[in-house]
């Protein structure tokens, strides 16, 4: 037997820590997780790094990636240290990664289903429901577009007119109060250079509790951003399944004062109800359709060429298990589950202004 003394210490104790936190991921009811993390622990969190690190300059990300890249070349150049005594090293420094994911963050996925938690469980729509749900946000689309100042109607605008998280945050909290969600402290949405660098694993933003800030692709269009930026903040008060971040995003763009951050989010929605029409719907809503939307589109199928996907398949496969894995049964399905939730949410809640 190989004595201990042969292995890294420090390393052993987040190998403990790493199978701890897995098993208590999968043993603890729900209930735990909703009051005691949740409702509990998480903002706490969020409050301490929001208003510390979450005030720095720099994205936190690339201070992740120099302390992996630092600790990664010391423990290259002490491979005379033994086999035994790097390997723990190596396994320790991915356990302590993951230990701080489930910490910082993972644990959110124990919590109350968020489809139970608004009575949208087993939603199912019907042909003649989604028609209706595409008409509904074509004329929502329409209304948007029609109001948007001319100067935000021009291709400059819809590719690099200025957005941040700081647009969107009242927006979203706004969002999480209607639904009674917990929304303290002020996430951070960075936008990670170099452009295309998400894009081109088929994403446009990701959320990393490692760092405690989401990111989006500085690459994407503006109009793109109100809705990504949106849905990477819902992550970040917590929100673990992407259908809930999209529909999250939806409702705090819909509901915004700001007309841009309103046609952004229409656009988005509207392409995810138009992804469940045939084409010829679709080529007969845009052509009566202002302007600014098929002019955004184009741009935005141009932009997403520059980025071409890096090995998709390996990419859906590898996060659809993550999501399965993590209870979202649906897998990379629930990121289209979108329409059917605002369509059922609409049945009960009155938030759209008159559109005649």
């Amino acid at each position: 037997m190989i004595p201990l003394s042969r292995f890294h210490r420090r390393s052993i104790v987040w190998i403990g820590l790493t199978v701890s936190v897995i098993l208590l991921s999968g043993i603890l009811p729900a209930q735990v997780w909703e009051y005691m993390y949740y409702k509990g622990l998480f903002p706490l969190f969020r409050v301490i790094y929001d208003y510390t690190f979450g005030w720095s300059p720099v994205p936190m990300v690339y201070v992740i990636v120099l302390i992996v890249l630092i600790r990664t070349i010391q423990w290259i150049r002490q491979m005379d240290k033994g086999l035994g005594f790097q390997l723990s090293r190596a396994i320790g420094g991915v356990g302590a990664l993951i230990t701080l994911f489930y910490l910082l963050w993972g644990f959110n996925y124990g919590q109350e289903n968020f489809h139970r938690r608004l009575g949208m469980e087993n939603m199912n729509m019907t042909a003649e429901e989604m028609n209706s749900e595409f008409d509904r946000a074509t004329k929502i689309l329409q209304k948007e577009a029609s109001e948007l100042p001319a100067l935000l109607t021009t291709a400059e605008a819809l590719e690099s007119k200025p957005i941040s998280d700081n647009d969107l945050r009242a927006d979203l909290k706004a969002a999480l109060t209607r639904m009674n969600l917990p929304h303290t402290g002020r996430v951070r949405i960075r936008q990670l250079w170099p452009n295309g660098f998400l894009m081109r694993w088929s994403t446009a933003g990701i959320y990393i509790p490692q760092t405690g800030e989401g990111h989006i692709d500085r690459g994407l269009l503006a109009v793109q951003k109100p809705y990504t930026i949106a849905h990477e903040m819902a992550h970040g008060y917590g929100v673990t399944d992407e259908g809930a971040c999209n529909f999250i995003a939806w409702l705090a763009c819909s509901q915004s004062a700001d007309p841009w951050i309103r046609f952004g989010g229409a656009l988005s929605y509207w392409r995810s109800a138009a992804s469940n029409m045939p084409d010829t719907a679709v080529i007969a809503a845009l052509k009566a359709l202002p302007p600014v939307v098929p002019l955004a589109i184009d741009l935005v199928r141009k932009n997403n060429a520059k980025y071409p996907d890096l090995l998709p398949a390996v990419r859906n496969a590898i996060y659809s298990s993550y999501l399965k894995r993590h209870g979202i049964k649906s897998g990379l399905r629930s990121y289209n589950e979108v329409v059917v939730m605002v369509h059922h949410y609409l049945q009960t809640h009155s938030i759209e202004p008159a559109l005649e």
